[in-house]
């Protein structure tokens, strides 16, 4: 009915309006115990969907399934409880800034095909202090938080490191892992920091920052789909030597000729693809492959690009992400889709005869040596 009915209205309304009204319904439903519980009507059959076998350790953070909603959704921390009761095993809120910011021009997000997205929100967000009263009203919440870092676009780049240790500093009691977001095609010159010295430095001073705090909490570097070999090689080398967790991989994809597809006029647009398109699914799952062929062993994965059912899950869970994370398909999918994906999983397990979701990772990527597939 979702996509029937109700997803050719939604399409017609402008896309951030519709977010925002979304976003703030499931934040209104958190105010009382009797309308979080009517949240979990808009879940897969009805209630929210658990099983043990779909448990992941994501560098030492237990989820009680693979998916978490992922940066952008909610960047402000409004809604991660509603979220959770949807079937989400986590959110991932941010890209949270020190200081607020507006963000691009709007209108700025456009569903350019069911499913399928074009944003240029700039990184607007109210900033650090704002996002820590609103995650202050969550006490032993249920879910995993984590916490997207990114930095004002007026910051030049030798105060990068700063920048993203100060927001580290001042979320750290909320926080489950914390994320390094250099890899949004909407500020510019912020892919720069994907430089291997800026990315190093970076790193550092959130690790001091969380050190200074009381000790470290898992720490993931977010990447562009775009990126080359080489690039990702870099970042890869950075993440191990100074002891991050994982990577995210990846972010929306800034690639003219994929955005042209929806319209001659998105190929000189600004912005990132998100959602339903296969040549950006394929893109970040091959990266996902390659990060897992080369060094699986020491970094987990999150797998990030056109999740949207059971199936683009597996596909990414057997490349070798270990959890996933998923924004565009709560508006393509609607609000059904966690808990649809993991009854998938749980079926498709069932038919393999696999005790555990982890079981699967990884088992179509294999390990060492280079990949042959290239973008």
């Amino acid at each position: 009915m979702y996509k029937e009915i109700i997803r050719p209205v939604l399409d017609r309304l402008d896309s951030e309006t519709f977010h925002d009204l979304a976003r703030e319904s499931l934040h209104l439903a958190e105010l009382t115990p009797l309308t979080l519980k009517l949240v979990e009507l808009f879940a897969a059959g009805g209630r929210r969907f658990t099983d043990e076998r779909l448990r992941v350790n994501l560098g030492g953070v237990e989820l009680e399934n693979p998916l978490i909603v992922g940066a952008g959704w909610d960047k402000a921390g409004r809604a991660a409880l509603a979220l959770w009761q949807l079937g989400f095993a986590g959110v991932e809120v941010g890209s949270v800034l020190e200081y607020r910011q507006p963000g691009n021009p709007k209108p700025r997000q456009f569903m350019v095909a069911p499913g399928t997205a074009i944003n240029w929100l700039g990184f607007n967000s109210p900033g650090m202090d704002v996002v820590a009263k609103n995650l202050s009203r969550y006490r032993n919440p249920p879910f995993k938080l984590g916490i997207s870092i990114g930095m004002n676009k007026d910051v030049p780049h030798d105060d990068s490191p700063r920048a993203h240790a100060v927001v580290a500093e001042r979320l750290y009691g909320y926080a489950d892992y914390f994320a390094i977001n250099v890899s949004s095609p909407n500020t510019p010159g912020l892919r720069k920091l994907h430089e291997k010295g800026r990315t190093a430095n970076i790193v550092k001073a959130v690790i001091d920052a969380m050190e200074g705090k009381g000790g470290r909490k898992p720490l993931f570097v977010k990447v562009a789909p775009e990126l080359d070999w080489k690039a990702i090689d870099d970042i890869l080398e950075v993440a191990i030597e100074h002891g991050v967790t994982g990577i995210i991989a990846t972010n929306t994809a800034d690639v003219p000729e994929m955005k042209a597809k929806y319209g001659e006029r998105w190929r000189t647009q600004p912005g990132g693809l998100s959602g339903d398109d296969e040549d950006y699914r394929r893109m970040a799952t091959e990266k996902i492959a390659y990060i897992y062929k080369n060094a699986g062993d020491k970094l987990d994965i999150i797998g990030v690009g056109g999740v949207k059912d059971a199936g683009t899950a597996l596909e990414k869970i057997k490349a070798g992400a270990k959890a996933l994370q998923i924004v565009t398909a709560l508006r393509g999918e609607g609000t059904a889709v966690a808990g649809k994906i993991n009854k998938g999983l749980v079926e498709f397990m069932e038919r393999e005869g696999a005790r555990s979701i982890e079981e699967l990772v990884g088992v179509d990527a294999g390990k060492g040596g280079p990949v042959t597939t290239r973008i």
